[in-house]
């Protein structure tokens, strides 16, 4: 199991960590090891996740394939080994995670996923797929 260092930067207050990242590379069994560092923000916004499952449920509908599938599909292709899905990602994460998705859809499969600054188009593709 891995140890968390929590790493906190600012202008204001320099840099500080919770525990010595020398102390605690020292401390680790021989082997081999990845260090992530990510930044902490907020975890991804209920308005972020419902958009995410009504694109999750158009793909279903325009392939026949269940939602849980592309989940599953985009989660093991755009998601950090480090996540366990969607649940834990920061706003910043998750809206660069879309911003993958809406690309693949488009690129990979021709399906052109609805912004919320596509306006009319988009109020439709909410009426159809907020309850799917």
């Amino acid at each position: 199991m891995g140890k968390r260092i929590r790493l906190d930067k600012s202008t204001l207050g320099g840099t500080r960590l919770s525990a010595s990242l020398v102390d605690t590379i020292e401390e680790l069994p021989n082997g081999k090891y990845d260090i992530f560092i990510e930044k902490v923000g907020y975890v991804r916004s209920l308005s972020q996740n419902r958009l995410f499952w009504m694109w999750m449920a158009q793909l279903e509908y325009w392939s026949g394939t269940p939602r849980k599938v592309w989940h599953d599909h985009y989660v093991s292709l755009f998601v950090p080994p480090t996540k366990h899905g969607t649940s834990d990602l920061s706003t910043e994460a998750m809206r660069h995670l879309m911003n993958q998705i809406h690309a693949d859809a488009l690129v990979e499969w021709g399906v052109n996923l609805p912004l919320p600054d596509d306006s009319d188009l988009f109020y439709e593709f909410v009426e159809e797929f907020k309850f799917k």
